[in-house]
């Protein structure tokens, strides 16, 4: 089968959650199948990888990207004129509808994977093609969120707005997709209950448990350490929260702990908390697992975001011990005082997080636990099977007939 992979960013190098799931989506597909790559590239190491991803596809092709501080304004000002969500039409490039409509003429495709539901706006739902939305989170949920989070009134209002446009949107594509892929059952659940017309099934984020391998951390130095793409709004949300209410309560009990934030292209406001003393902001990681050998207790303070979160599924492969809010751990089946510290208030996060600075072989079991748990049921080869099962149920069968 032709499978079409229209993705929103660029799936190398895997450094991030929604690449690493892209990716390992991508190679999964091409095993069986062939493959055309069309995605956006936003950084010149991103254009230089373009002859890894040629590895794995017939063809690669590419649209540059740009963002910046005066066209967020201007396109969050547009979508308050025309209606328009603003996380939809932002992304919107007549180059890249160019390449899309050009690319469908010549390569001729069996099926479009839409690889994050930005790019759902360029698909024609009524083409001979078969349509696959991979849903890496509800979308509408994280603005929702952050409109029931966010302490700036001005943020308050515009992501209350946000988010109902942004609904209609998602409902509306897995309305029209011959398929909706989500990340876990409960993005499943969510999805399904608003569209229960559509054709909706959770398949969960591949893990390389051969690259994320159990480190040597726990190096009792009181260091308590987080990873993530910090100019996403949940994750800045996160450290602030962490800083803000719980950290101290962590420095009564540890008064030496320390915070490592690390993560690509931090926002100013994250910078800052680095100038404090016992807090470093490390910025872009070229490999975690030596960022994560300083972790004592790898933390994960999320309010906001939906889907699957990469990281801590990375953090368990490398048998790290976990402490999260509900939010964070969403759509991982993993169970509470087990593989991971399950706090959903400053009180109780601070007092996990004290729990396993206390006791360090406690740490390392939870680690363990949480170890064993990523290889028997997210190992790269368990979750490959399913995607490629999902296609030959309801995009090859259906085609053949």
């Amino acid at each position: 089968m032709k499978i079409l992979f229209l993705a929103q960013i660029f799936p190398y190098p895997p450094d991030s959650g929604g690449k690493i799931c892209s990716y390992h989506t991508l190679k999964a597909l091409s095993e069986e199948h062939e493959v055309c790559l069309v995605s956006y590239t936003r950084s010149d190491k991103e254009i230089e990888s373009v002859g890894e991803l040629e590895k794995l596809c017939a063809e690669v092709k590419t649209v540059p990207m740009e963002r910046s501080k005066l066209t967020n304004p201007k396109d969050a000002l547009l979508s308050l004129i025309n209606g328009k969500s603003f996380i939809i039409s932002r992304d919107y490039r007549d180059s890249m509808q160019k390449l899309f409509d050009e690319t469908v003429k010549t390569f001729k495709p069996d099926a479009v994977h839409i690889d994050h539901l930005q790019m759902a706006q360029f698909v024609d739902f009524n083409a001979s093609y078969k349509a696959v939305l991979y849903n890496h989170n509800v979308e509408y949920m994280i603005i929702k969120r952050i409109a029931e989070t966010a302490k700036s009134p001005a943020t308050k209002l515009f992501a209350s707005q946000e988010y109902k446009k942004l609904r209609k949107f998602e409902l509306d594509a897995c309305r029209k997709s011959d398929l909706v892929i989500t990340v876990s059952d409960e993005d499943k659940k969510t999805l399904s209950a608003l569209v229960p017309e559509a054709v909706i099934q959770g398949v969960p984020i591949a893990v390389d448990t051969d690259y994320f391998t159990p480190v040597d951390a726990f190096p009792g130095t009181d260091t308590l350490f987080s990873i993530g793409t910090m100019h996403w709004p949940p994750n800045v949300d996160a450290a602030h929260y962490f800083v803000d209410e719980i950290f101290d309560l962590v420095l009564e009990k540890h008064p030496k702990a320390r915070y490592v934030i690390a993560g690509q292209k931090p926002v100013p406001s994250i910078v800052e908390l680095g100038k404090r003393e016992n807090i470093d902001v490390t910025g872009y990681v070229e490999d975690s697992r030596e960022a994560a050998k300083c972790c004592d207790v790898f933390i994960v303070p999320l309010r906001s975001g939906s889907g699957m979160r990469v990281k801590i599924l990375n953090a368990f492969a490398m048998g790290l011990a976990v402490v999260s809010t509900t939010v964070g751990a969403e759509g991982i089946d993993c169970v509470p005082g087990e593989h991971y510290l399950r706090a959903d208030t400053p009180a109780e996060f601070a007092a996990a997080v004290c729990k396993l600075l206390d006791d360090g072989e406690y740490a390392k079991t939870i680690g363990k636990n949480a170890y064993d748990f990523v290889k028997n049921n997210y190992s790269r080869e368990i979750i490959n099977k399913k995607i490629r099962a999902l296609y030959a149920d309801y995009i090859e069968k259906d085609s053949e007939e």
